[in-house]
């Protein structure tokens, strides 16, 4: 919390010394205080919910759902975000049905998205695949961005953890949502795997057993 708080701080000093009759000023330091204020609420969110994991006081409502309709309500949230984004959907011509929570199912597939998007170049590319692997049904969210390094894969549902932290001063975040993600595959019995290639891009692979 003290890096939020401290640039708040700071434009709030600004304000305070220089911006109150300089239109441009204030406008810059209110911006970005309205930017950190959002930092930290998404924060003490993402806090809240794995404090109340550790408890096991989260509420998981587990039924039979379709893991094809949580990717084309993912994808279809992604194309009204972003325009921009390119948006591939190679999903099984069979319906694979898992016993999951959608909600939180559908929160693990926005994790991985909002990742893909953060850390992806130019002309971005996010691909959805859902495909049935042994008695595993699969969802996979791959980007073409920065990638990461195996060193870095090791930690990176550790929470609070970032790779590549001197490029991560420049995009939001906190170390928290996959760590959120990780504990959402682990209250379905799932397994998840990471591949990834600097400079090329990541995919993540989620896998739970067909209902």
């Amino acid at each position: 919390f003290r890096s939020p708080i401290s640039v708040i701080n700071g434009y709030a000093n600004l304000i305070n010394r220089w911006g109150k009759d300089d239109p441009e000023i204030l406008q810059e330091a209110v911006n970005n205080i309205l930017e950190e204020t959002e930092h930290m609420s998404v924060m003490i969110k993402n806090l809240l919910f794995l404090a109340k994991s550790d408890q096991h006081r989260n509420h998981v409502q587990k039924q039979p759902m379709s893991l094809n309709d949580a990717v084309y309500d993912i994808a279809k949230d992604l194309s009204v975000t972003d325009e921009k984004i390119k948006i591939v959907t190679d999903v099984c011509d069979r319906d694979l049905i898992i016993s999951g929570d959608p909600d939180l199912i559908k929160q693990m597939l926005w994790i991985y998205t909002e990742n893909a998007v953060k850390y992806s170049v130019n002309n971005k590319e996010i691909t959805y695949r859902v495909y049935a692997e042994d008695y595993y049904a699969c969802v996979s969210v791959k980007d073409n961005g920065f990638g990461i390094s195996e060193e870095d894969i090791q930690h990176i549902f550790d929470r609070f953890y970032r790779a590549d932290k001197s490029r991560n001063k420049e995009i939001p975040g906190n170390g928290l949502g996959l760590s959120i993600a990780s504990w959402i595959i682990d209250i379905h019995n799932g397994k998840v795997e990471v591949n990834s290639v600097v400079g090329q891009g990541t995919e993540f692979i989620s896998k739970f057993k067909i209902d």
